[in-house]
């Protein structure tokens, strides 16, 4: 069967609420077969070889401002962050651990949580759902316009997608796609569950995921954790984040009505006068 792909909408840290279509920059090949805007990405896939294409040179468009490209700086930057020091403080004081015990719990829920990108298997997973995409799908539209649109404003602004649930083939279809056409990997969130399986939670952690609980409670710490991890990747352009709105997967090939969570909370992390 065809496999339509779109993205229903992201938010972006810049100007306004943006809603768009996910699509390539160019044509890659006139000859590309077409549905109206829509390019087929598996007509190409089909053609040639999928090792060339997952050994290929990426090149993803970075984001103006300032960013850091190392997963240690990043851990870094969230463990010396003000807010955090803020908050570790002030469980130390409402607990009576010592601000060394709270400071290295905070270092622990980070090491837990956090991605740590490597482009060799990413190139893996790349080969991989090429060959399985062209075995279950007949072909994978993309909207062109779309992503046109996408490489420009992850260009000027922190990107956060909010892509539908159906299946999980839906988080490995945005990877896939923003590969494919030069942007960069989101950082995805992910539930515990994947951590626990050894060797699969590992790669999904080196083609960018990050685990978090389903639920945080009354845990002060890991919530400032968790917010400064995803503030300082937004400020910093690091990467795109994608969030999943329905908070799990719905089993039935069907949207689920969103949960209003932790993801909607994402707009208040960078400032921006003209966010709506």
């Amino acid at each position: 069967f065809r496999f339509f792909f779109f993205l229903g909408f992201f938010f972006s840290a810049g100007p306004s609420l943006t809603s768009l279509l996910f699509s390539p920059e160019q044509p890659r090949d006139p000859m590309l077969k077409k549905r109206d805007d829509f390019e087929d990405v598996l007509e190409e896939r089909r053609r040639s070889s999928d090792l060339r294409y997952a050994l290929r040179c990426y090149s993803p468009v970075l984001y103006k401002g300032p960013t850091t490209s190392k997963a240690s700086e990043l851990k870094t930057m969230v463990l010396q962050s003000d807010q955090l020091h803020y908050v570790v403080n002030q469980v130390s004081r409402e607990s009576g651990v010592p601000l060394d015990d709270v400071q290295a719990e905070a270092s622990v829920i980070l090491e837990e949580m956090a991605h740590r990108l490597q482009l060799s298997t990413v190139r893996f997973f790349a080969f991989t759902l090429s060959k399985v995409f062209k075995a279950i799908f007949r072909s994978i539209c993309v909207n062109e316009e779309g992503v046109q649109r996408l490489q420009q404003v992850v260009q000027e602004h922190p990107v956060v997608l909010l892509p539908s649930h159906r299946s999980y083939m839906d988080f490995l279809l945005m990877s896939y796609l923003m590969y494919t056409y030069d942007l960069p990997l989101p950082a995805i969130a992910a539930g515990m569950d994947f951590m626990g399986m050894k060797v699969v939670g590992e790669m999904l952690r080196m083609s960018g995921a990050f685990f978090i609980r389903r639920s945080f409670g009354g845990d002060k710490l890991y919530w400032a954790v968790f917010s400064e991890y995803v503030k300082t990747m937004l400020r910093n352009g690091f990467a795109p984040l994608e969030f999943f709105l329905e908070g799990t997967r719905s089993r039935t090939s069907k949207s689920l009505t969103p949960k209003l969570g932790k993801s909607w909370e994402i707009p208040v992390f960078v400032p921006s006068p003209g966010l709506i």
